[in-house]
């Protein structure tokens, strides 16, 4: 599901279309060109400072035949210097992903970018392959070169003659498993650091999703990984990516297959007689690839996912200590799942969370699901792998439990948001019972859970300290992922949340790695806000229409305060830019660097200036991948302008697979 926020139905998909469009991004130079039915055209490029467009040629990288959506399109090399005839051209938007003819026209300026290796590389071949062998290494690093490059910075979709225009997303690589692990000292900045931004960015994500012959049927599967990115003094950087040591990882490689259950995975094992004695172990629960933060105060840092348990790393060395050491009465009541993703008070540092817990219910004979909220005070013991104990909050009974992906603080409650997308335990059998009887496991996350749109979403507000309800406000129906903050005022609560209209279209890992997602459904949300009057019980809403957003953050100065900014990801017109979004006045800002033809920016982290009280002082971060190479770099962009401060490179050849949440981390822990 979470790879539906990648793309958004396009107008010019209704019906059939005789003409098919593909984005080629030629060669190292990065030129722009489109495909139609079976011939190359370059678009209308305006370098600055010139009405020549024949000065940008086209680049001789794109040469032989794409096959586009049953339509052979043929490219002819033209005559620039790095020719290399018979050649496939990097390409997106071909395949399932063209629609339409279109000539857009965009706006482009010239800037000259030189790429080279990061110095004091060491990395090693992961362990993990199996027996088939580690992907080979990536051939040899890339020499250094200066290029010039064309940066397409805009691209009106009203210009094309269906009002369409589509870049597309390279799944197929981007789903790839990473390779090796790395340590990086002294990266390549290009531009200029703020003198102030001291510490670590750090993100967790899937990253490797086959063992020998056996892949995983989740992308949330995948095994762990933890990325690193150190600021340090005089504008110095340091980047590694390190696997999360975990028992799941250590049986799947020791194995050389999957052998132990994952969220959406279950292991190879050939006897069903194994199969049906293995459906009566406990999950081991190891495999925290989502969500990164701080606890303890933020003494302590912690990985976790959809299903993982909570599992505590150290910063400096990047060390797995194991699952978080915890003694007290939660852990009676068997596993907790479908944690939400951590919220910390950015005032009291208090980690809050909420999970669903499958009680035994003995008069019924059978299990009884229920929300558990509950909180990691700050005045838990900091010592790495310390034992320690949660504060229960509450526990809310329900027949229809949904996962919660997010949540919410105010100064006096936590908001939790209960969408009618309930636990399909019918769906969930059905596939344990194809894998007993055939060894084949077809779940995924859309099968863990049915839409039932003729129910209401809810909206708990739950005293932070009592845990005491305030009733359930009703809404319309609405699917969401991330809430974007919410605040109180006399008697109303305010919450900005990013709402879909139904559940996002997901796709199987094998299917998506192949570039067979021409169903996705939705891209962003439509952020929405929603007025609630604990005082009469009354709930209204607003709505923010076609702004297409995700991945929200704000400030932390403003988290559970009114805000006026929120800064993320927008799909626009078939790719991904980080925006900032005004509240207020509903205008959009986008970051005016980058090259919306090749660059990806992913899963933005925002770090507030210090000392700086302006709502929108700060940088934000996110790891950018440059489709045509592969290479990765974190990009630096001022929050108030949108510029682009600086970008920092991560080694050439280095792969960052599609990753999941981040966080910043100041100092050393």
């Amino acid at each position: 599901r979470r790879l539906a926020m990648a793309g958004r139905r396009m107008s010019g998909r209704r019906g059939t279309s005789k003409a098919v469009l593909g984005l080629v991004v030629g060669g190292a130079a990065g030129r722009v060109l489109y495909v139609r039915q079976g011939e190359a055209f370059a678009p209308s490029l305006r370098p600055a400072g010139s009405q020549q467009a024949a000065e940008l040629g086209l680049d001789a990288a794109v040469a032989g035949s794409l096959s586009l959506r049953g339509t052979s399109a043929t490219v002819t090399a033209g005559s620039h210097g790095n020719a290399r005839p018979q050649t496939s051209a990097a390409f997106l938007g071909c395949g399932a992903l063209g629609a339409g003819a279109v000539l857009a026209k965009v706006a482009t300026r010239r800037r000259r970018r030189v790429t080279m290796a990061a110095t004091g590389v060491t990395s090693s071949a992961v362990a993990g392959q199996g027996e088939d062998g580690v992907r080979a290494k990536r051939a040899s690093k890339r020499k250094a070169v200066a290029t010039e490059t064309q940066l397409v910075t805009d691209v009106n979709p009203l210009d094309g003659p269906d009002g369409t225009y589509q870049v597309g997303i390279d799944f197929g690589g981007w789903l790839q498993s990473a390779d090796e692990e790395v340590e990086a000292k002294d990266l390549r900045v290009e531009g200029e650091l703020p003198a102030w931004l001291r510490g670590s960015l750090v993100h967790a994500g899937p990253a490797k999703f086959e063992f020998g012959d056996d892949e995983f049927v989740d992308w949330v599967d995948g095994q762990a990984m933890l990325y690193r990115v150190r600021f340090l003094d005089e504008g110095k950087c340091e980047y590694r990516n390190q696997w999360l040591d975990t028992s799941n990882h250590r049986a799947h490689r020791t194995a050389g297959r999957i052998a132990v259950r994952e969220t959406c995975s279950r292991p190879t094992l050939p006897n069903p007689l194994d199969r049906f004695m293995y459906m009566f172990e406990p999950p081991n629960n190891e495999n925290g690839n989502l969500h990164i933060s701080k606890f303890a105060g933020g003494k302590r840092c912690c990985s976790m996912s959809v299903g993982s348990s909570l599992l505590e790393f150290t910063l400096t060395d990047m060390k797995t200590l194991g699952k978080v050491n915890f003694k007290d009465e939660l852990c009676e009541g068997g596993p907790l799942i479908f944690h939400a993703e951590p919220h910390v008070d950015p005032v009291t540092g208090e980690w809050f969370t909420c999970a669903i817990q499958l009680v035994v219910d003995l008069e019924n004979f059978g299990l009884k699901p229920e929300y558990v909220v509950y909180s990691i005070e700050p005045s838990a013991p900091q010592e790495p792998g310390a034992e320690l104990a949660r504060r229960l909050i509450t526990r809310i009974e329900t027949e229809h439990p949904s996962p919660v992906h997010t949540i919410a603080l105010t100064q006096k409650y936590i908001v939790m948001i209960q969408i009618p997308y309930p636990l399909n335990w019918d769906g969930m059998l059905n596939a344990e019972k194809k894998w007993l009887l055939t060894g084949e496991y077809e779940g995924n996350l859309n099968d863990y859970n049915t839409w039932e749109p003729h129910r209401p979403t809810l909206i708990r507000l739950i005293d932070r300290v009592t845990g005491e309800q305030v009733t359930p406000f009703e809404a319309d129906p609405f699917f969401f992922f991330h809430v974007i903050n919410a605040f109180e005022e006399g008697d109303v609560v305010t919450l900005d949340v990013v709402c879909y209209d139904e559940p996002p279209v997901g796709f199987p890992l094998k299917q998506a790695r192949s570039g067979d997602v021409e169903d996705w459904r939705g891209g962003g949300g439509e952020v929405r806000r929603f007025h609630m009057n604990v005082a009469t019980g009354e709930i209204t809403c607003t709505g923010w229409p076609d702004n297409c957003f995700d991945e929200p953050k704000v400030n932390p100065k403003v988290d559970g305060i009114r805000h006026r900014y929120s800064f993320g990801v927008i799909d626009d017109n078939g790719m991904l830019r980080l925006t900032k979004q005004d509240h207020e006045t509903h205008e959009v800002v986008k970051w005016s660097d980058q090259d919306v033809s090749r660059e990806l920016p992913w899963q933005p982290v925002f770090v507030p200036e210090p000392y700086n009280e302006r709502e929108d002082a700060g940088v934000l971060l996110s790891f950018v991948r440059d489709q045509p190479t592969g290479n990765t770099f974190c990009v630096v962009v001022n929050t108030e302008t949108m510029k682009e401060c600086a970008r920092i490179h991560f080694p050439e050849g280095h792969h960052i697979p599609l990753h999941g949440h981040g966080t910043w981390m100041q100092g050393d822990l």
